[in-house]
């Protein structure tokens, strides 16, 4: 609808449509007045300006090292639970990982690294740990027996992609077992032993790429993955 403004009450205005074009007829001669659409089409168009593109990141902090976990099982129907961190003096405190849509970058201090240090130290906990939360599932699971756990085998690699490098050198440095607590104290004379096993590793780490995860696998006798985790930067 066009809309038509006069200058005072006083002017006549009167319509009068022929075909496709609007007649106007002012009779007190009143200046032909401009419609709207006619000022916006005389009106220069200014470009709409789009809002510039905020880049994505991410900051992850990496203080106190890097922690995994992950659940196992054995084809003797035994359940663990497998977790434990890297850890390196001086090297996580003040470490951050940054995102962005150019890559990866990490900050020691504010300061660009891109190298693990010359070494880490890896601290693991496997225990006992139930196959299954449903209160419905009532078999019954052997436990874990040091008879178990000393025919395991544990596996460590640096991954990059795909790949898989095994770790050269690793050393264990401490192992421990400790017996678990029931929940049903009255019934702990008549419920098989719990435990715990504790280990620490130093893993050799000079040269490589802080974007290098390090893979841990544990195997059974005939070398069937019981376990698959990664601590991963």
């Amino acid at each position: 609808m066009l809309a038509v403004f006069a200058k005072s009450m006083s002017c006549a205005v009167f319509f009068c449509a022929a075909s496709t074009s609007i007649f106007l007829y002012n009779a007190d001669a009143c200046p032909p007045q401009q419609s709207r659409i006619e000022d916006r089409i005389n009106k220069p168009e200014i470009p709409h300006k789009k809002s510039p593109k905020v880049p994505k990141r991410t900051v992850w902090n990496l203080d106190g090292g890097v922690f995994f976990a992950t659940d196992g099982h054995l084809e003797n129907g035994s359940c663990f639970r497998l977790s434990g961190g890297v850890t390196a003096p001086d090297f996580f405190d003040g470490l951050r990982r940054i995102d962005t849509d150019d890559g990866t970058t990490y900050l020691l201090n504010n300061k660009p690294v891109t190298e693990f240090p010359d070494e880490l130290l890896l601290t693991l906990q496997l225990l006992d740990y139930p196959c299954s939360r449903d209160l419905k599932d009532t078999a019954v699971r052997p436990p874990l027996t040091p008879e178990i756990i000393s025919a395991l085998r544990l596996h460590f690699y640096w991954k990059e992609g795909v790949a898989l490098r095994p770790v050269d050198s690793s050393k264990r440095t401490n192992a421990s077992v400790t017996r678990l607590a029931p929940f049903a104290k009255q019934a702990e004379d008549e419920l098989a032993p719990r435990f715990q096993w504790n280990y620490t590793f130093t893993i050799p780490s000079a040269g490589v790429p802080l974007t290098n995860d390090l893979v841990l696998i544990i195997e059974s006798e005939d070398h069937k993955i019981a376990a698959r985790t990664a601590a991963r930067l």
